[in-house]
């Protein structure tokens, strides 16, 4: 189990028992983890708080508006790393992601180490694309 990473991951997931167990082994890690159940909330949540380092965003999000169009809302004020997460492996679904700009795409079926690795992927990915003086080298 690996403590004090201190990051902060929006989940955006409308189904509660998966919700509550990656909260649960993602917190294992030591991620702090702030879940919205719909993208209505993940897009107030992201204007309200500043500190949310990376969004797990679920496509499929029940009523309301989807996981793609969440993203695209808030990639349009904010730049911050999103992984998409869902049951869903067609291609076009995963060619609407890689448009958007995401920062990887994890089947909801993985085990919790291969999510655990696209986090920290996407984080590397992130940290080497911001110019050098703004890079976080603790």
């Amino acid at each position: 189990m690996y403590k004090g990473n201190n990051r902060t991951l929006l989940l955006v997931e409308d189904e509660i028992v998966i919700a509550m167990a990656t909260k649960q082994k993602l917190g294992e890690y030591g991620y702090n983890i702030i879940h919205a159940i719909t993208g209505s909330d993940a897009i107030s949540i992201i204007k309200e708080k500043k500190d949310i380092d990376l969004i797990l965003m679920d496509i499929d999000l029940g009523e309301g508006i989807d996981g793609l169009e969440t993203a695209e809302n808030i990639l349009e004020d904010k730049e911050i790393p999103i992984i998409f997460l869902s049951s869903h492996s067609e291609s076009e679904i995963i060619m609407k992601t890689e448009k958007i700009g995401s920062y990887g795409y994890v089947s909801k079926s993985a085990n919790i180490g291969v999510l655990k690795s696209s986090i920290s992927a996407a984080f590397e990915l992130s940290e080497s694309q911001k110019p050098f003086g703004l890079r976080d080298l603790s």
